[in-house]
């Protein structure tokens, strides 16, 4: 049985780029059991991912989320200390 889980994040293009150069790494070193892969549109990052056991997919969901919400707020606050400056 295969589990999967897909995010969808919108945000301008050069954010979306930037998430996804750094989120292919984290793509690319999944347990061997899971699979995924991200992706852009003109809008949207799209992440999936799917594996064997929904303990792998809980640990992936994890760390993929949490990298995220860390990445979209270094881009906060660049912005906001670029329109401070």
């Amino acid at each position: 049985m295969r589990l999967g889980i897909t995010y969808r994040v919108r945000a301008d293009s050069s954010v979306l780029n930037a998430l996804h150069r750094a989120l292919v790494p984290e793509i690319l070193s999944l347990p061997s059991t899971c699979t995924g892969e991200v992706s852009t549109t003109q809008s949207d990052l799209v992440i999936l991912v799917e594996c064997s056991s929904l303990s792998k997919l809980r640990a992936v969901n994890n760390n993929l989320i949490g990298l995220v919400i860390l990445l979209l707020r270094i881009v906060g606050e660049l912005s906001n200390d670029r329109d401070s400056t």
